[in-house]
């Protein structure tokens, strides 16, 4: 088992990325879900859609994976299934806190040495991965997903992003997310943020708000031309952004990122307390080098029709990016979308009003003013 025990730099982690997924999943370890993805122009704005049929049946997929090791007659296939008893049968990971160390080597990449004296931060592949590389950002010691991330640990986020775009051999653009509450889609109430790279090398997302004008740099806007209440703040540009990053930097990245999170909060709080709205819907957040996205939720699932099982949304549904199960359940959904909305109508009833974000900011405004004038 693994310890995070030998903390390393972000681009350090990233080289070994690619080698540490193909290991783990050889290894039986990880399960990789075949799929095809393409883009969807709906209501005049692109989403990418990716159907996985896999997952109807992940069970199945994983008997699949598993038999297709043992049929493998490599060299290293052999010595991967006597390391590892055939596979899920030496899997050691604790089931009920899989990002509790230690760690089923194979799933573990290394670890971020904590900023600002918080604990550092261990990085594990997704043990059931539907994009490649798709890795975690975890806390040693047990943190609620339903709260959000320190501003430390939200840097180190920052870090990986940075890092993945300066990659020395292999620079790429990586998205960060966070599904605050299951209600927004968190699978696991242990903390964590996710990466993956992004399909084309740009999340929809960024192309929806690429006209938002920013009045103030350290102030949070309603994207005025979405249907859902969406929350979205610049971010320092990269050019400006020192990398390998310093103790100074690091502060002051953490300086700009904790006001910056905690008025998207309060922005989202006071739009839904302002209209009395559902309170434990939980948050989506998403991270880009530009931009950081907040997202209020007032559903996880949108309804398909029968005899189809509703559509589950988390963070990446906000970014533009969809999973359906079956060529059958995406022409259910963009049936049921067509004529009112397109995908929008999925992101419009699973989020909030965008009134209510509007309204918010108009009431802080007038209370603004009113304390001037007092």
């Amino acid at each position: 088992m693994a310890y995070p025990n030998n903390p390393s730099s972000p681009t350090e982690l990233l080289t070994s990325l690619p080698d540490k997924f193909e290991a783990a999943r050889h290894s039986g370890q990880l399960f990789f879900f075949e799929s095809t993805a393409k883009d969807v122009y709906s209501s005049g704005r692109r989403f990418n859609l990716r159907c996985c049929p896999a997952l109807l049946n992940k069970a199945k997929a994983k008997a699949d994976a598993l038999a297709a090791l043992k049929k493998d007659g490599s060299p290293e296939a052999k010595r991967q299934r006597i390391a590892n008893g055939d596979g899920e049968e030496h899997n050691k990971q604790n089931t009920a806190e899989p990002f509790k160390p230690p760690y089923v080597p194979e799933l573990y990449v290394g670890c971020l040495e904590g900023l600002e004296d918080e604990p550092g931060m261990s990085i594990l592949l997704n043990k059931y991965a539907v994009l490649p590389e798709h890795m975690l950002l975890c806390p040693p010691t047990y943190q609620p997903q339903n709260l959000p991330p320190t501003p430390p640990q939200l840097a180190l986020a920052h870090q990986i992003l940075v890092a993945a775009s300066r990659h020395p051999t292999r620079p790429r653009r990586l998205l960060a997310f966070y599904n605050g509450g299951e209600g927004a889609g968190a699978s696991q109430k242990w903390r964590h943020l996710q990466f993956i790279e992004v399909p084309g090398g740009r999340a929809p997302v960024e192309e929806w708000v690429q006209g938002v004008r920013f009045d103030q740099p350290n102030e949070p806007v309603v994207v005025p031309d979405l249907p859902y209440l969406h929350i979205v703040h610049p971010l320092p540009p990269i050019h400006s952004i020192t990398y390998p990053p310093t103790s100074e930097s690091s502060s002051e990245l953490i300086d700009f990122l904790a006001p910056a999170l905690m008025k998207c909060l309060d922005l989202a709080i006071d739009s839904l307390r302002f209209d009395g709205g559902k309170k434990d819907g939980g948050w989506n957040l998403l991270m880009t080098l530009e931009h950081l996205h907040l997202i209020p939720r007032s559903s996880p699932s949108f309804a398909l029709d029968p005899p189809h099982e509703a559509l589950e949304l988390n963070s990446l549904g906000y970014a533009g990016m969809m999973l359906v199960r079956s060529e059958e359940e995406e022409k259910a959904l963009l049936a049921k979308v067509e004529q009112d909305g397109g995908l929008m109508k999925v992101l419009k009833e699973c989020g909030v009003p965008r009134e209510w974000g509007e309204k918010a900011i108009e009431a802080a405004q007038i209370q603004h003013g009113m304390e001037q004038h007092s």
